[in-house]
Formats: structure tokens, C-alpha cells, sequence
């Protein structure tokens, strides 16, 4: 009986952060500018290992990593210090920032 009442809480539960996750605007190709300038470092990390696996990139290529990094943040204008931190996009706001890289042309 008790694993029936901790399965009746859990499963809903999981499922409930499973959908908040899936909907934040930080994963990958589904985030834009804003979303990924109001993101903390750690954050923006990951949001842009998660750029890199749809397209065939190891997330252990951290020199596409690197350069993919810089790119997001050129095409969100989060490029010098002050913009980088404020939290704000200073540019592209409502694009995904998937649209800052030539996928196809990306070479390191």
C-alpha cells in the first residue's frame, strides 16, 4: 500500500517538472536572446551544449563549443562586459539563438 501512495505522489510530480524543464526557454534550439541573456553563466553553458548535439557535435568539442558560445553571444549583444552581465539582450531578443550559427559552414 505505501508504494502505491509514493507512486501516486511521485509519478505526478516528475511529470510536472518535466514539463516545466521542457518549456523553459534555456534548452538549446528553443531559446532566444532574451531567455538566454537573463540565464547565469552555468546556465548559458549548458543552454549552448545543447546547441551542439542536434547538429552532430560532440559536447567534448570544446573548441566548437567555444566558438558556438561567442557567436550566441555577438548575435544577442552580449559580447562586452557590462551587456554580458545586465541580463538583458541588447539585441535579436525574440530570435532563437540557434540562428546564430552557420550549422553548416561551422568550422573552428
Amino acid at each position: 500500500m505505501k508504494s502505491r501512495v509514493v507512486a501516486a505522489v511521485f509519478v505526478p510530480a516528475v511529470f510536472v517538472l518535466g514539463t516545466s524543464v521542457a518549456g523553459c526557454g534555456g534548452s538549446g534550439a528553443g531559446a532566444n536572446c532574451d531567455d538566454f541573456a537573463a540565464q547565469d553563466d552555468a546556465a548559458r553553458g549548458e543552454t549552448v551544449l545543447a546547441l551542439l548535439e542536434p547538429h552532430g557535435i560532440s559536447s567534448r568539442d570544446l573548441e566548437s563549443y567555444r566558438v558556438v558560445f561567442g557567436k550566441v553571444n555577438e548575435y544577442c549583444g552580449l559580447r562586452s562586459g557590462t551587456a554580458r552581465e545586465s541580463g538583458e539582450a541588447t539585441q535579436n531578443n525574440s530570435e532563437p539563438i540557434a540562428a546564430a550559427v552557420d550549422w553548416d559552414g561551422l568550422t573552428h
